[in-house]
C-alpha cells in the first residue's frame, strides 16, 4: 500500500526499489559515492543526484505519527557486589495508540481493507462451522455497535 502511495508521489517503481536498496545497504557516505558514479547518473538517471537530494526526496515521502521517548529506570533481578539489585536506565519509545488508530482508519490506502459492519463467516457452505478470524466476524463487534446506537 505504501508503494502505491509512493508511486503516486512521482517516484517510479524502479526508483522506489532503488530507494529501498540504498536505505537497506548503504550509509550516507556510500550513498553519495554511489549516486555520483557515472553509470548511476547516465544509465539509471535517478531523480536524486547525491545523498542530500536523496534524503530530501525521502523526507517528502509520507510518514506516520511522531514518536515520543521517555527514560525509564529498570530494576533487574541480579545483585551487585553490595547485594543491591542492578538497575539500568533505558529509552521507552511509544506512540499514542488512539492517534495511531485514527491515522489507520483515515488512511485512504486501507479503505478497501476496513470493515465496520458485523458479519458471520463460515468455513463451509452449510454454515455449520463458524470462523472468527477478524474482530468484525465476532459477536462482540455487533454487540458493541448495538450498545453505541
Amino acid at each position: 500500500m505504501l508503494a502505491r502511495y509512493v508511486l503516486s508521489r512521482r517516484l517510479t517503481r524502479e526508483e522506489w526499489g532503488l530507494v529501498q536498496w540504498i536505505v537497506k545497504n548503504l550509509g550516507q557516505t556510500w550513498t553519495d559515492e554511489f549516486l555520483k558514479l557515472p553509470i548511476t547518473q547516465h544509465h539509471m538517471k535517478p531523480s536524486f543526484h547525491n545523498n542530500r537530494s536523496f534524503l530530501q526526496r525521502i523526507d517528502k515521502l509520507p510518514h506516520g505519527l511522531g514518536w515520543s521517548c521517555k527514560k525509564v529506570t529498570v530494576h533487574g533481578n541480579r545483585e551487585d557486589e553490595d547485594r543491591a539489585f542492578l538497575e539500568e536506565e533505558v529509552e521507552l519509545w511509544s506512540r499514542d495508540p488512539v492517534e495511531c488508530v485514527k491515522e489507520l482508519i483515515g488512511n485512504p490506502a486501507f479503505k478497501v481493507d476496513m470493515a465496520y459492519s458485523p458479519a458471520k463467516a463460515y468455513s463451509d457452505h452449510a454454515g455449520q462451522h463458524r470462523v472468527i478470524d477478524e474482530m468484525w466476524t465476532a459477536d462482540w463487534w455487533g454487540e458493541k455497535q448495538v450498545r453505541l446506537i
